[in-house]
């Protein structure tokens, strides 16, 4: 019997799209997932979907993706700042590339679908007036904060022509299944990976930097209220929990769990590193009507826990 739901997924090979595909297989979506596994692993996708091994930012997947979606969950591409400096090109490939080649896709082929894009915090800027809100201006100096900037407003372009887009500006999500062979991107999962590894961490910048984080779990919980929610469409939608930790914090709270020592190495800060950065989450609030549950303790304790019994998806 053919399902009666359909989703598209790109980066579903990785962290936060792999949870998001097993979140949509669980609910008996028939799910396609496109990835390019630069970064991604086979093994964080969920059973019995349909993967196509592909970049998003050549349009020739989109041959073989097929149509008729009701949910179009774009979360592929380059995703670190650092990055992105070392290769730009690569970065408006996968972000602001891909994106435009979707939605056009999308229009043509899945018009009754919502659309919902990774969108970032950087967006807003290193400087200003905390918390970021969505109605303040965008400001993002470095080639990612350019490049999702440039995606958000295809989003709005082609909600304007009919399509349902969701622009989630994602602040620092975290939880069991980051890769913790990838040094370039995610803080929490960056520094637990050389204390698991090394019981020492390089630190690239201030101990005093701020973020705001989100455990995956949570990020699930809001997608659920986000999907076909008329008052998300053309919107962009800080995903944050609104709290502030200092990298100090952080480092404290590994240490805490692992219960052991670990030595610190205080390096110059990254290009276009961000200070400080908490999001204002009372649109998200309103829009879902929940709230953030994990704290930063349990999120990391169940990082730990689940990566030492390599069960990341439960």
């Amino acid at each position: 019997m053919k399902n009666s739901k359909k989703a598209l997924v790109t980066g579903g090979a990785g962290f936060i799209a792999g949870h998001i595909a097993r979140n949509l297989k669980s609910r008996n979506y028939e799910t396609i997932i496109v990835d390019n596994l630069k970064t991604g692993n086979k093994k964080n996708l969920p059973p019995n979907c349909r993967f196509i091994n592909s970049d998003v930012g050549s349009d020739s997947y989109l041959d073989d993706v097929g149509d008729g979606f009701d949910l179009i969950y774009h979360f592929a591409g380059q995703s670190s700042v650092e990055i992105s400096f070392r290769d730009p090109v690569y970065d408006i490939d996968t972000n602001a590339r891909s994106t435009l080649l979707l939605l056009d896709y999308a229009l043509k082929k899945s018009p009754n679908a919502h659309f919902i894009y990774a969108s970032s915090m950087s967006v807003y800027g290193a400087t200003g007036v905390m918390p970021k809100s969505e109605s303040m201006s965008r400001d993002g100096t470095n080639f990612y904060a350019i490049g999702k900037r440039a995606s958000e407003d295809y989003l709005r372009i082609y909600n304007s022509k009919g399509l349902k887009t969701t622009s989630l500006r994602l602040f620092n999500i975290y939880g069991s299944g980051q890769n913790l062979n990838n040094l370039a991107q995610g803080m929490i999962s960056i520094y637990l990976a050389q204390a698991l590894f090394n019981k020492k961490i390089s630190i690239k910048g201030s101990l005093e930097r701020t973020r705001d984080f989100v455990y995956i779990d949570d990020l699930l919980n809001y997608l659920l209220k986000i999907e076909h929610n008329p008052k998300a469409f053309s919107r962009e939608i800080n995903i944050c929990s609104g709290k502030e930790f200092k990298v100090a914090e952080v480092i404290d709270v590994i240490k805490d769990v692992l219960e052991y020592e670990i030595s610190l190495d205080l390096l110059d800060s990254t290009p276009g590193d961000i200070p400080r950065m908490v999001g204002c989450n009372k649109l998200l609030k309103n829009l879902t009507q929940i709230d953030c549950t994990t704290s930063l303790h349990k999120g990391i304790s169940m990082m730990v826990e689940r990566y030492r019994n390599d069960t990341y998806f439960q």
